[in-house]
């Protein structure tokens, strides 16, 4: 990620660390990997294991640590639990987010576009071409996902 998205979010742990999970190691991220059976983007690990999860702008991100102030429950829990409804083609999907409607945010691997799929519509939104895109939109309120 780069140096000056990582100083806007340690700014907003520094103001706020109960609003962050906490980091996580390495070793927890590849258990995580193993068990949702895909490659994780290097953008996300990094969040991981910087963060662990939190609230970053107007995102929350769910991640292997809960967050003290905000719902951040595992994203491979959620994960799991998305991938039983979700069609076909979206076994790999991995979700890192979920919106106020209760739609699953996240890639579908191998792809790294960040989207939100409407469990209502089936339908597939990009918000982001990646992770490190969808936090510096969210760092400056442009994703519009309301939680």
């Amino acid at each position: 990620m780069k140096v000056e998205l990582i100083n806007a979010i340690d700014e907003e742990f520094e103001m706020c660390p109960e609003a962050f999970g906490g980091p996580v190691n390495i070793e927890e991220v590849t258990q995580a990997e193993d068990e949702l059976k895909v490659k994780l983007p290097e953008d996300f690990k990094m969040f991981l294991t910087r963060y662990g999860s939190g609230a970053v702008g107007e995102a929350i991100v769910l991640g292997l640590k809960e967050a003290e102030f905000v719902a951040t429950p595992s994203f491979v829990k959620q994960t799991f639990k998305f991938r039983e409804s979700l069609p076909k083609n979206y076994e790999k999907f991995v979700v890192i987010g979920i919106d106020g409607a209760g739609n699953p945010i996240g890639f579908n691997s191998p792809n790294t576009e960040i989207i939100r799929f409407d469990h209502d519509t089936f339908e597939a939104e990009v918000i982001a071409i990646n992770f490190e895109k969808y936090l510096e939109k969210a760092l400056i309120e442009e994703i519009n996902i309301h939680f």
